[in-house]
């Protein structure tokens, strides 16, 4: 039909003769009937197209003299008008989303006249000259064209458009004064770097400057110019410097001239002290990191390695014609796919634990099987996960990444069989540069992709890590509504627990395996010997005995919910085991792999470790991991050699049993020793003395291990140099922080983020009143100071050891507009009332987030502050209140203690 017709119409008419002469089966005729309405529709969309255009070129009598050699052409038009300075150029640029749009030279209140004179009374006042001001617009000026066409729509009012492209707008408008313009708009006004036009505005010496030929770029005025005056015209200057005759200063001049330079020597010698004590606090965080970071307590951090960034959608163009495919997860997890053709060149396969499928590794035989010698006859028709590739709508892989990968590596030969495949069996021709893959009929979020992806590598992943990673995606969403303490009277019962806990659907059976080992990767830290990588690492020690292997894996994994109820347990708030977990998994395996017996190991480590000194043991490790790790790791490792290391790995990890050995081993009980300066409260022990447990616990009563007790006598070494370290360094950083003047605490805020771990805390003395007027007129939020690690384990922050108090801008707005008897004094001494109120309760607020309410007595007036926890590891400042008289008596005493009192 198309070969028989000479116009668009004609091929209708070929197109349906044919329909109805020939003996065409119904899909046919369907599709013939689907090709016919899209050529129509097509035709009619090219009619209105050309009318909108033939409509967009026809010039409005209201603008003058029309050039229309320059339609359609933005930069040339916009050139003759400036050349001409007079009449228009209609339709000079066109949008489908806006129509004509017409160049017209106007005058000082409409048009390119209007926007020239408005820049150049700006650049008048800025002091330019007329050469540097005629240079400057024309260089302004002549960026509209390509913001039309690069821009984007931003906004639109009744009879306006705002086009905008990086830091400029263009703003088209409908009307010449009152009369409306028919289908067309004109260009009204040209905004660029207002804020920096706004700031030179300010300056009045500018203009020395500028007639000294400084050369401003209109695109950066407010950057340095950076090009240097040519070399001879310096060398002249030094030669003959001019003669300049110097007005004498009269005795006010001189004074005033005095004070600024004093004032900006003052100015020169705190920021001096300023950058000084900065860079002395980055040193001290350097120096402190390795040491500290495994009391940071970062576990169940797997957002990164969940979360699934979906970028913009390539181009596709599905297959209607070909039925839809299916994948089936279970009854209720059922996925419909649509099949495309999209270009290779688009899709994006990822063998790394940031994809889709988070991989850790791939399998070059495979990918190399497939783009030397494809056989269509393992994909094609296979059906499931196992068919063509099935990508997400930004060309991610979700399921047959390296089936992709081997597509896109195809030799000549492959890529003639995969084409020949294509052809034969869904009867299309693709292109050279074009594949067949499967999308998903429907926008999958998050948790869909995880799973789809987690699915597709079920009993095929090509590593231990895949496997660990697949499963912990997953389980994610189970994994963080899991509840803090899992009971249970054996390891058997535990793990079961947990499995039952966390799975999705409740007509199959949990996977015992898959969910506890999502578990212990959940409570892991993300460094670089988490237990995702070192699984395959270890794994490949071992090759020659795989059975060592599998028991210290079956062992760690068994305890998922042993290691989970530990770590959440109140009665242990400083242990921070989460922040060990991934080491000790790591240092088990290489204790098991390097020594035959316990005895062996523990001999070594003494040696190692007892009267050294452990700071400086750990600058030399080359694994960047505190000494502690591998003792502790050693300590768990000797559960492996058990008859049932599980278990008793189980037995040792219960709470109860903790405390009885604690105990028994003098290292801490229910309460302190009154008689002992160093007893200790179960609630005060630390990952040292859990150490010094786990290396005692299930040995033989009265046994005497001199080898051990070196051990042990080179753990509390390592306490005692850890406490002193962590004191010196908090010490020094007050003493730091108390040193800073006004203006560097306004610079310190100013250049902290406001969010997350980086956030600067300024220091509780340094929130005087005139810092907390600075952060709420300025839009501000601060960290004050770090909280107790057992405070902030107490209101379940994510991580104790590194929670802060943090006041902002809005929590100073509305104490300050509700509770007008308190000022900006009151507000900045928040953190000490806090810290020596007379009582404090703690509560849950509507949205289920701890709550800190602290009451004060003063002088016939009470205070209460209220702070609440958030998911950023934060203490926020929520409110104020002040009022005459007890607060017993009070009723946001009463209130919030019957709340508190419900509260678990």
């Amino acid at each position: 039909a198309l070969e028989r017709s000479h116009s668009i119409n004609d091929f209708s008419k070929q197109l349906e003769l044919s329909a109805k002469n020939s003996q065409f089966t119904n899909n046919t005729l369907k599709i013939i009937e689907e090709l016919n309405n899209g050529v129509k529709q097509a035709s009619e969309e090219l009619k209105e197209k050309a009318f909108d255009l033939q409509h967009a070129i026809t010039p409005l009598k209201e603008f003058g003299k029309n050039y229309p050699e320059f339609a359609l052409k933005p930069k040339e038009a916009l050139e003759k008008l400036l050349q001409e300075k007079n009449g228009q150029v209609a339709g000079a640029a066109f949008r489908d989303d806006l129509g004509g749009i017409d160049f017209v030279w106007g005058n000082k209140d409409h048009g390119l006249e209007h926007i020239l004179k408005k820049r150049e009374k700006q650049y008048t006042r800025l002091g330019l000259n007329a050469e540097q001001i005629k240079e400057r617009t024309d260089e302004l000026i002549k960026e509209i064209p390509n913001i039309l066409q690069k821009g984007f729509k931003q906004e639109d009012k009744p009879g306006y458009a705002v086009i905008t492209l990086n830091n400029s707008k263009v703003i088209l408008s409908k009307f010449k004064g009152d009369n409306e313009l028919k289908n067309h708009y004109m260009i009204t006004s040209f905004e660029r770097d207002e804020k920096a036009l706004r700031e030179l505005d300010t300056i009045a010496t500018l203009s020395n400057d500028y007639r000294d030929g400084i050369n401003y770029s209109i695109s950066n005025l407010n950057e340095p110019n950076l090009t240097p005056k040519p070399l001879t015209n310096q060398e002249e200057l030094l030669e003959n410097p001019p003669k300049t005759t110097q007005t004498p200063l009269s005795p006010l001049e001189q004074a005033n001239a005095e004070k600024l330079a004093k004032l900006e020597s003052e100015r020169l010698e705190s920021e001096k002290e300023f950058t000084r004590l900065k860079e002395q606090e980055i040193a001290r965080k350097e120096a402190l990191k390795k040491k500290l970071e495994h009391e940071r307590g970062n576990a169940g951090n797997i957002e990164s390695a969940t979360k699934i960034e979906v970028g913009e959608d390539i181009p596709t163009h599905t297959q209607a014609q070909i039925p839809k495919s299916r994948v089936r997860l279970n009854e209720r997890e059922i996925y419909d796919l649509n099949y495309a053709i999209v270009k290779a060149k688009d899709l994006k396969p990822s063998f790394t634990t940031g994809g889709t499928q988070k991989r850790t590794d791939m399998n070059e035989e495979q990918i190399k099987s497939i783009a030397q010698n494809f056989d269509p006859k393992k994909i094609f028709g296979s059906g499931g996960f196992e068919d063509l590739p099935i990508i997400l709508h930004d060309g991610q892989v979700i399921a047959g990444n390296h089936r992709i990968q081997g597509m896109l590596n195809f030799t000549p030969k492959s890529r003639f069989a995969y084409e020949k495949a294509v052809k034969e069996y869904y009867h299309i021709d693709l292109k050279p540069d074009e594949l067949l893959v499967r999308i998903p009929n429907k926008r999958l979020n998050n948790t869909e992709i995880n799973n789809l992806a987690a699915s597709s590598n079920q009993g095929r992943f090509n590593s231990e890590s895949d496997h660990a990673i697949a499963v912990l995606s997953h389980y994610e969403p189970k994994l963080k509504e899991l509840e803090k303490q899992l009971n249970a009277d054996s390891v058997y019962s535990l793990k079961n627990m947990v499995a039952k806990n966390l799975n999705f659907d409740k007509a199959t059976h949990p996977n015992v395996g898959d969910s506890n080992l999502s578990l212990l990767m959940f409570n892991m830290p993300r460094t670089k010997t988490q237990g995702i990588e070192l699984l395959n690492r270890w794994q490949k020690e071992f090759t020659n005995d795989i059975k060592s292997y599998e028991k210290v894996k079956k062992m760690f994994v068994d305890n998922a919910g042993s290691f989970h109820n530990l770590i959440h347990d109140m009665s242990f708030p400083n242990v921070s085991l989460n922040a060990y977990l991934s080491d000790i998994m790591d240092r088990s395996f290489a204790n098991l792999k390097n020594y035959q017996t316990t005895s062996e190991s523990l001999k070594d480590l003494s040696e190692k470790f007892y009267k050294t000194n452990s700071l400086e043991m750990f600058e030399k490790s080359d694994q960047g991991a505190s000494d502690i790790s591998e003792i502790l790791g050693a300590s768990v490792a000797r559960f492996a050699r058990f008859d049932d290391p599980s278990k008793a790995l189980f037995e040792a990890l219960r709470s109860d049993n903790i405390k009885k050995g604690l105990k028994e081993f003098k290292i801490a009980d229910v309460t302190k020793d009154m008689f002992d300066p160093n007893s200790k409260e179960f609630k005060d022990i630390d990952i040292y003395d859990f150490t010094h447990y786990l290396l005692m616990v299930n040995r033989e009563p009265n046994e005497n291990n001199p080898t051990l007790k070196r051990l042990i006598e080179a753990i509390k070494d390592m306490q005692k140099e850890s406490e002193k370290g962590i004191k010196e360094a908090s010490k020094k950083s007050a003493e730091a922080v108390k040193k800073l003047h006004f203006d560097e605490i306004k610079k310190l805020i100013d250049e902290s983020p406001n969010n997350g771990k980086d956030i600067i805390v300024i220091g509780d003395d340094n929130l005087t009143p005139e810092i907390v007027e600075y952060i709420q007129k300025n839009h501000k939020r601060i960290a004050v100071e770090k909280i107790e690690p057992s405070f902030a384990k107490d209101l379940q922050l994510k991580y104790p050891d590194d929670a802060r108090a943090v006041i902002d801008y809005q929590a100073i707005n509305h104490i300050l507009k509700e509770h007008k008897n308190l000022s900006y004094e009151d507000i900045a001494n928040y953190r000490e009332l806090s810290k020596q109120a007379n009582e404090t309760l703690k509560l849950k607020d509507n949205q289920n987030r701890p709550v800190v309410a602290s009451f004060n007595q003063i002088n016939g007036f009470f205070v209460v502050v209220e702070q609440v926890s958030n998911a950023k590891n934060e203490l926020m400042l929520k409110t104020m209140y002040k009022a005459r008289g007890n607060y017993k008596d009070s009723l946001i005493y009463k209130k919030t203690l019957a709340k508190s009192q419900n509260s678990n």
